[in-house]
């Protein structure tokens, strides 16, 4: 994620051509609200990221917002790349996939949870599939916010 752009909320806003005026008039929320959320003077509240969200039709907002401001959802949300070139994330997720397969992950990982606990010589080969799934994960959320040609 591109973080010299400013904030999500900033770069939302930018993506979609609207003033940081316009953007309070669609949403009931001040000019002044919006520019101390945008530099980060003020942490913007769940149910205006949620409002935000709509107006800027950026589903990703809230989720891109709140990685941006606590590190204790890196583990839950990938970082990743908003408005990357459609064929690029949708190569980049086929790609993931078929590693998956190629590699028989699914079946792998059947046998190891088989019966019920992860032993020792397992937790290389978990965490190997855990990293994929990870990958795999994060080049989805690429694709299904990527760039699409009007």
């Amino acid at each position: 994620m591109d973080r010299k752009a400013g904030n999500a909320i900033q770069r939302a806003r930018i993506g979609s051509g609207l003033t940081q005026e316009a953007l309070a008039e669609r949403t009931g929320y001040s000019p002044d609200s919006v520019r101390a959320w945008e530099s980060g003077a003020r942490t913007c509240p769940l149910d205006a990221l949620d409002m935000l969200s709509t107006a800027l039709s950026a589903p990703w907002l809230t989720g891109v917002y709140l990685r941006e401001h606590s590190s204790a959802l890196d583990e839950l949300i990938p970082d990743i790349r908003i408005g990357r070139p459609l064929s690029e994330a949708a190569a980049e997720y086929i790609s993931r996939v078929l590693d998956l397969v190629d590699g028989r992950f699914d079946r792998k990982l059947l046998r190891l949870v088989a019966d019920g606990k992860i032993d020792g010589e397992e937790s290389e080969i978990f965490k190997e599939i855990l990293d994929m799934g990870s990958k795999t994960i994060k080049a989805y959320f690429e694709m299904r916010f990527a760039a699409r040609k009007e």
